[in-house]
């Protein structure tokens, strides 16, 4: 006889964890982070800031700046904690004094940067290179590669000794007209094209600024007084001649129209063209230092007086052009006829 069956207890299915749905986890616990104050700071001191919300803590760069202001103001602080633990503390009596300090900073590094008022630039290089172009013809009228009527036919030697600056003529005889007529004269066809093609670039740039006429103006001036000054300072059995004088005078020309176009306004153009015009000006005493002091027969003494007095040239011409405006279409006639002039009258008194 066979025992009777037991049923087997049901079980719900809705108790069965389902083989493709995946077991859910208790939810984690978010622990509060909190910050301790650090033992080293004073209970009464209150931790500053710039003011500004970010997103993630200051940069530790940014506290260099901020410990460096107060250091100015002469409010103590004191930094502690490490990487983004980092944080800066002042005494409580002077946190709106710290705090006003490091906001003005932030408010002063988001003013944008002053940009110096640019005059209109004249596009004239062609005519420039023209005016180099009359230099080598001239050349070539000394050396015989060809000859003009009205000129007399002398021997390179005699333009020489007639237009070249000799200090013992100019003190003796006064025969001044040489620190005119010796920027027109060069020894021989590499002196011409070395000061060329060294000279080209940044007479370019000047006529560019101030104008052709105006431009060869004040070159011619500059070398003209940079000529001068190389007569009294010189021995008087000095004889020096070339255009390297002038083009020298034409870097300082170009330096000291920049650094004193805007030195009189107050909202920074001022100064930022103050450097353009001294880096520009330091960057020809570099190149005095490497190409104007090479070779036995190079006067060092003549572009380095040429470089100054271009400078005090160019400055000035930046002062009046403020002054007066910018040089209209018949000024720089007017001025490159002065100095077609004065080259003429120097070498008619030559001659």
């Amino acid at each position: 006889m066979t025992p009777p069956r037991t049923p087997l207890p049901r079980v719900s299915t809705a108790l069965r964890p389902s083989a493709s749905a995946p077991a859910r986890r208790p939810p984690r616990r978010r622990k509060a982070r909190l910050w301790v104050r650090p033992n080293s700071v004073p209970f009464f001191w209150r931790m500053i800031d710039d003011g500004e919300k970010r997103p993630s803590l200051p940069p530790p760069h940014l506290f260099d700046l901020w410990i460096t202001v107060l250091a100015s103001r002469g409010i103590p602080y004191q930094l502690a904690g490490r990487g983004n633990k980092l944080r800066l503390y002042v005494p409580a009596l002077l946190e709106r004094q710290a705090r006003a300090e490091l906001e003005a900073m932030r408010a002063e590094s988001r003013k944008p940067r002053p940009v110096a008022a640019e005059p209109p630039a004249r596009n004239n290089a062609h005519w420039v290179l023209a005016l180099l172009l009359l230099l080598i013809l001239w050349h070539g009228v000394r050396m015989h590669w060809f000859s003009l009527p009205g000129l007399p036919r002398l021997d390179p030697e005699e333009w020489t000794r007639l237009g070249a600056l000799d200090v013992f003529r100019v003190r003796v005889f006064g025969e001044w007209y040489r620190c005119v007529t010796a920027l027109t004269l060069h020894a021989d066809s590499r002196h011409l094209f070395g000061n060329v093609l060294f000279g080209a670039p940044f007479l370019i740039l000047l006529c560019r600024r101030v104008g052709l006429g105006l431009g060869v103006f004040l070159v011619l001036l500059a070398g003209t007084f940079g000529n001068v000054l190389n007569t009294l300072y010189r021995q008087s059995a000095h004889i020096s001649l070339g255009f390297s004088t002038a083009l020298f005078g034409t870097v300082g020309a170009l330096s000291g129209f920049m650094a004193l176009q805007g030195w009189d306004k107050r909202d920074g153009a001022g100064k930022l063209s103050w450097r353009r015009g001294v880096l520009l000006l330091a960057a020809g005493t570099g190149i005095l230092a490497m190409l104007g002091t090479e070779g036995e027969n190079t006067d060092y003494a003549a572009h380095l007086f040429g470089l100054l007095s271009g400078f005090i040239v160019g400055g000035a011409a930046s002062w009046l052009s403020r002054r007066t405006g910018i040089p209209s279409r018949r000024t720089e006639i007017l001025f490159g006829l002065a100095a077609v002039g004065l080259l003429a009258v120097c070498w008619r008194l030559a001659l």
